[in-house]
């Protein structure tokens, strides 16, 4: 399954709660903080088996976390 990430962060950087928290267009805010998105980084089965998945992902789309190829992630540990 692939999703728009994109388009994701497009919706959320309009709606209120990313206008509240973007301090440049990298950064979107979110509840724990602002967090720096990186270019191109994709999670791979051996990150899934290893428990990893992507902090942004995870902070956003918590449902989307896993078994997704995702664009402007950095890695982080689900927990």
């Amino acid at each position: 399954m692939k999703i728009n990430l994109r388009g994701k962060i497009r919706e959320f950087m309009q709606s209120e709660e990313g206008k509240v928290g973007i301090k440049s267009p990298l950064t979107l805010g979110v509840a724990a903080g602002s967090i720096l998105l990186a270019h191109a980084v994709v999670s791979t089965p051996q990150a899934e088996a290893n428990g990893q998945c992507w902090v942004n992902a995870h902070c956003m789309f918590p449902e989307h976390c896993h078994n997704v190829d995702w664009e402007w992630m950095i890695p982080g540990t689900c927990h």
